[in-house]
Formats: structure tokens, sequence, C-alpha cells
């Protein structure tokens, strides 16, 4: 049996009176919580419900600073490995966040000595802090991390040239990056960063990084089409389908855009079709904690639902006209994300691109 791995995990350091994400976020998730989208009357009138109640303790709901949680819910759903990707807000709504990304990355490499063989981490400074290149850096040599988490919709393009000495880490010690390609609010809060067709750009200037849409643009369908096109030219290009199967097995998720079983499984065909099962990849893209739903219920079945329903893909598919082989299932569920972060042996081509596009030299003047 292959290895199942969660490639796309969150888990949150937040303690009282000290939050992980900037007071904006918070107050943001509690407005919506008790009048906009996220609440039960969908934003109508009357406004009986109070965001000030829930505000000193919204990030504690989902917190896990021990990792119990998230331990037992990939226990729960069968889940071996999670690949943890850290958060940095601050610069997208403008205040620092009380915990530091250095302290967020330390409390993931707590995480990952603390349950050995369970976890890898990755570093994900936003690349307009200072040094970010440097922080990034030193995860990877002084904490063993695996690749770099970008989330462009804070507000930058993946192809700026700021982000630039970030990915020429990656290369150096031959990591991947993921980056986010879903237009969503909530935490971020500037889309039109996170289409996928700027990520050619990216792959066109860094052919030997290995680069992975987490999302792949969903809920969009043709933000899926370009993630599609730009990976489907680039044979170090992945994607990561998170929410295109996850709302499919979470009742009453707000908002659950795919509409039953078959419109999932045909996307997934279609992924495989156009880039192979090898270059799918898995994930929960959500914190585990002692309150994650509003109802307080145990939110392992959110990760057991897609897990065992891929694991089911070649009893499932002959419904559809479809068919799916036990290898595509072993490389979705987590040899594809194994081999990424270098937990299994990854083939090795005998040829590689063997160039990046530097940045110009400063002038100097004649």
């Amino acid at each position: 049996m292959a290895l199942v791995v969660n490639a796309h995990t969150h888990i949150n350091n937040e303690t009282p009176g000290r939050k992980y994400f900037p007071w904006q976020h918070t107050w943001h998730t509690c407005m919506s919580w008790a009048y906009g989208v996220w609440s039960p009357t969908l934003g109508v009138p009357p406004y009986t419900r109070d965001p000030n109640a829930l505000f000193p303790k919204q990030g504690l709901r989902f917190a896990d600073p021990d990792g119990t949680f998230t331990i037992a819910a990939m226990d729960q759903s069968g889940v071996d490995l999670g690949i943890i990707l850290p958060i940095d807000y601050d610069w997208s709504w403008g205040s620092a966040s009380a915990i530091t990304i250095e302290e967020k990355h330390r409390h993931q490499a707590e995480m990952v000595k603390k349950y050995p063989g369970r976890f890898v981490a990755f570093g994900g400074p936003d690349p307009r802090r200072p040094g970010a290149a440097d922080i990034f850096e030193r995860t990877i040599r002084e904490l063993d991390f695996r690749g770099l988490k970008l989330i462009p919709k804070a507000g930058y393009y993946a192809w700026d040239e700021q982000v630039y000495p970030l990915y020429e880490k990656c290369v150096e010690y031959g990591v991947p990056v993921f980056v986010c390609t879903e237009p969503d609010g909530g935490g971020y809060n500037r889309d039109r960063f996170n289409e996928p067709i700027h990520l050619s750009d990216v792959i066109g200037d860094f052919p030997d990084m290995s680069v992975v849409m987490l999302h792949a643009g969903e809920p969009l369908y043709h933000w899926f089409e370009e993630a599609l096109l730009v990976a489907s030219r680039a044979a170090n290009a992945y994607i990561e389908m998170s929410f295109w199967i996850r709302p499919h097995f979470v009742p009453n998720m707000i908002p659950n855009y795919m509409d039953g079983e078959e419109a999932v499984i045909r996307l997934v065909a279609r992924a495989r079709d156009v880039l192979g099962a090898h270059r799918i990849l898995w994930g929960s893209d959500g914190h585990v904690g002692p309150r994650s739903r509003p109802n307080g219920r145990d939110t392992s079945s959110d990760w057991k639902g897609p897990v065992d329903w891929i694991k089911s893909l070649p009893e499932i598919a002959p419904r559809y006209g479809l068919t799916f082989s036990r290898s595509d299932v072993d490389q979705i569920l987590g040899d594809n994300a194994a081999r990424l972060v270098g937990v299994i042996e990854k083939p090795v081509r005998p040829n590689t691109y063997g160039w990046q596009r530097k940045l110009p030299a400063p002038f100097r003047g004649m």
C-alpha cells in the first residue's frame, strides 16, 4: 500500500493573547461570521449576531499548538504524512501578527521533531518581507525544511522579481515551491494575483524547479483549465486538487461549488488525462483544532472522506464510463508528494534544462 500524504496541512500555534494572524484578518472573519456569507442567514438582516463575541477566541477554535488534534485527524483518516505549510499574512493586511514568521517556522520544526516520520515542513515568508530569502534559506539549512510556500493573493504576482531570490534558493537546494492558485476571500484579499496563468512566467524562468499549483484554480473552472494548461507545458509542474474534492464530503460547507460525485470524478479524470496521474497531489488545506467547525464536530471526516473516495476510484469510475488504475490512486494519494519532498526516491532525469533567469546585476555606470 502506498503512502497517504496530505500535501496541504496547516498547524496554528496561536495561544491566548498571541494571535497567529493579523488582527484585521481575525476581524474580517468575525464580521463574516456575524453579518456575511459565513453567517447562518448568509448576511440577511436582522443583524443579531455579535462579531465582538467571537474575536478573542476565533483563532483558538482551530489552534493546535502541540499538534494533538492534527495527529488524531491523520490517524483517523489514514494519513501517513502531512506537509505543513506556514501562513504569512502580515503584508496582506498591513499589520504584524503577534507570532512572527520565524516563530511559525520554529513551531513547525517542533512538530516534525515531536512526531517523527509524520510531518515535513516548508518555509513561507512573504517575499516582500525584508530578508525573506535569508529567512527561507535558514529553514532549509538549519531546520531541514523541504520547500517553499507562497501566497500571491496576499498582494504580489508569482512572476514579480522580488520573489525571484526565493526561487533561486529553491533551485540551489533542489526543493519545490507550492503556490496558492485559489480565488477566495477570508484569509486573502487580493484574488487577481492568484490566477494560474501567471505561473507560466515562473516556470519559463526556472524550468528545473518543481512547482505545485495548490487548489488548481478552485472554484473557477476556467482557472482550473489555466492550471492544466500551465502544467501541461512543463515537466516539473504539478497540481494539488484539495477543495475541488473536499467540499463533496463536508456537509453544509459554504461555499460548496461541486455538484455531486460525477462532477468531481470527471474533473479528476480530466486532470489525469491531461497531466498524468504522476503530477496530481491531494491535500486538505485546513487546520484541525478544538472547534474547527461552528458545531464543534470532529473534523477528521473532512480528511477521511476524500482519502477513502480516492482509494475507491477504481471501483467507482466505471459508473461514469471512466477508469482509474491502482497506480493512479497510489500516485495521487501520496507517492507524488512523497517524491517531491524526498521521503521516497524520485527518478532522476539524465539531463536538466540547466538555466534559470538571474536578476540583472545592478547598473554601475560608465
